[in-house]
């Protein structure tokens, strides 16, 4: 007999359901105080994707923008299984963008918490409903939907080429770019972690950061491999350190600028983390500081990810043992070798592959690469050719075939005739003693068409000043030697916890009007 739950295909909502029959009483999921089995996992997310299949139809958009929580995780792991299409919104979204994507996509439902209730458009037949409790428009309240009682004939699973999200990245022009990703890119992605992660049924992984983002990505290779999740309350440093000396955390992951706020941390050192086995880091180059402070804090448990949206997560990896060169000196910049199932070549303007050493765009070819952008053909055809994706990013590949990102070459200024990479600079600087972060963008000029300018925070009580930052890196940048330094308190940070280098050009920009 077919069996409606599951139907036909290795989607991620199948294979979600097997493992929470294998592992049913282990624990799956901690919350604060709360804590879900695997079966307890499965339950909850067959009851709410029976409510979904039931007012939605197949392929329907939903929104999810709220705070890390238990819900969100119930609510994907549901879409999935109803055949429906997830759309992650970063919960410190603005509401102008919020209303761009309900324009962009159209969802059908918008589930959200209270703190995003009043950036959500309100639209005639938009189903929104707050998990926070509290009553709903246009359909049953969250409580309602998870409260109601398991549903029959939930109808056929997805087909592997079915679009399972899309994912918003922000564009050049202002309007977002939704990233379609369908089943089969999201089984590549979690096919690729297990294979090429050392991820354990006996591992405990802490979320601190956005479930809507990376961290939500990360939760569905450990559970399907029997692990226990542990959500961060507040996501905050402390709460961290917290949670991994409480719940005896092996595993967690973040972007650079939140490892950067974690070896720098007072109390980093009050806390048992022993049990820490694996850090997982990526998104964003990492300050060489950063870098060398995190290996002699945690010891080579550091492993660098490489990827993009349009090819979520997994195009490259850097494990421990490759933290160091042949002589033991940590490798910054590097981001690693291919997964097993992808395949990267760095390439020129004209297509060709460039000579190892020499920098070249990554292009990737692999089963997790997206079909386009929602409604941009013209935008998918520019990054979509042949077959590859056209990523953006600017590596040198070495010869023992690892990777080093440059930079984006959107970001490459051309001063004085000469080819500068902003990434280049920025490891020159949070190699300074006392540098914490730094960010590096190109200045329109008027006698050398575009000048470098540098960002740096300092650690607390630091005296270092522009000029003697400046003194320093000259004799390694030379001609590549930012022409002044801007000292700030904090680097300006985006939703996702990265460096806002679109907000230091704006300043510039002011400045310069």
């Amino acid at each position: 007999m077919h069996d409606t739950k599951f139907g036909h295909g290795s989607t991620v909502g199948r294979l979600m359901a097997q493992a929470a029959r294998r592992f049913g009483s282990r624990t799956a999921l901690i919350s604060g105080d709360l804590a879900w089995t695997f079966a307890e996992f499965d339950a909850i997310a067959d009851r709410l994707a029976a409510g979904l299949a039931e007012r939605l139809s197949p392929g329907s958009r939903v929104a999810l923008m709220m705070r890390n929580c238990a819900d969100y995780l119930f609510l994907q792991a549901a879409i999935e299984r109803a055949g429906l299409v997830r759309v992650p919104i970063n919960a410190l979204a603005t509401a102008h963008d919020v209303e761009l994507i309900v324009k962009d996509c159209t969802p059908g439902a918008f589930f959200h918490d209270e703190a995003a209730a009043a950036r959500i458009p309100i639209r005639d037949g938009l189903w929104r409903a707050s998990v926070d409790g509290g009553a709903a428009a246009c359909g049953p309240s969250y409580a309602e939907l998870l409260s109601a009682g398991r549903a029959v004939g939930m109808g056929e699973e997805p087909n592997l080429d079915d679009l399972a999200s899309i994912n918003y990245t922000s564009g050049s022009s202002g309007r977002p770019k939704g990233v379609m990703l369908n089943h089969r890119n999201w089984a590549a992605v979690y096919r690729n972690m297990l294979i090429d992660r050392d991820i354990r049924a006996d591992d405990v992984v802490a979320h601190i950061g956005p479930l809507t983002h990376a961290s939500g990505t990360y939760f569905v290779p450990w559970f399907l491999r029997g692990a226990a999740n542990v959500l961060v309350e507040g996501g905050s440093i402390e709460g961290l350190l917290e949670t991994i000396e409480r719940h005896g955390v092996t595993v967690f992951t973040c972007v650079p600028t939140m490892l950067t706020r974690i070896v720098n941390h007072p109390r980093v050192g009050d806390f048992d983390l022993s049990t820490l086995r694996m850090i997982g880091y990526g998104a964003e180059p990492i300050p060489r500081n950063t870098l060398a402070r995190a290996l002699d804090l945690f010891g080579p448990i550091l492993v660098q990810n490489y990827g993009l949206t349009e090819a979520m997560m997994t195009c490259t990896t850097l494990p421990p043992e490759h933290h160091f060169d042949a002589a033991g000196n940590p490798r910054f910049g590097a981001i690693g070798r291919p997964y097993t199932f992808v395949e990267i070549v760095l390439r020129d303007e004209a297509g060709n592959p460039v000579p190892n050493g020499e920098i070249g765009e990554i292009t990737v070819r692999s089963d997790h690469v997206t079909e386009g952008y929602w409604g941009m053909p013209e935008a998918t055809a520019a990054v979509l050719r042949d077959g590859w994706l056209w990523s953006g990013d600017l590596a040198r590949m070495g010869e023992d075939g690892i990777l080093s990102l440059v930079g984006r070459s959107k970001d490459m200024l051309i001063s004085g005739g000469f080819n500068i990479y902003p990434q280049e600079i920025e490891s020159a600087l949070t190699s300074c003693a006392d540098i914490v972060e730094a960010a590096v963008i190109g200045v329109p000029d008027p006698a050398w068409g575009e000048i470098a300018v540098g960002y740096v925070s300092l650690a607390a009580g630091s005296a270092r000043r522009a000029d003697d930052i400046l003194a320093e890196i000259k004799p390694r940048l030379g001609i590549r030697t930012p022409k002044r330094i801007e000292i700030l308190e904090h680097l300006p940070k985006n939703g996702n916890g990265k460096v806002d280098k679109k907000a230091l050009r704006a300043g510039a920009a002011m400045e310069a009007s």
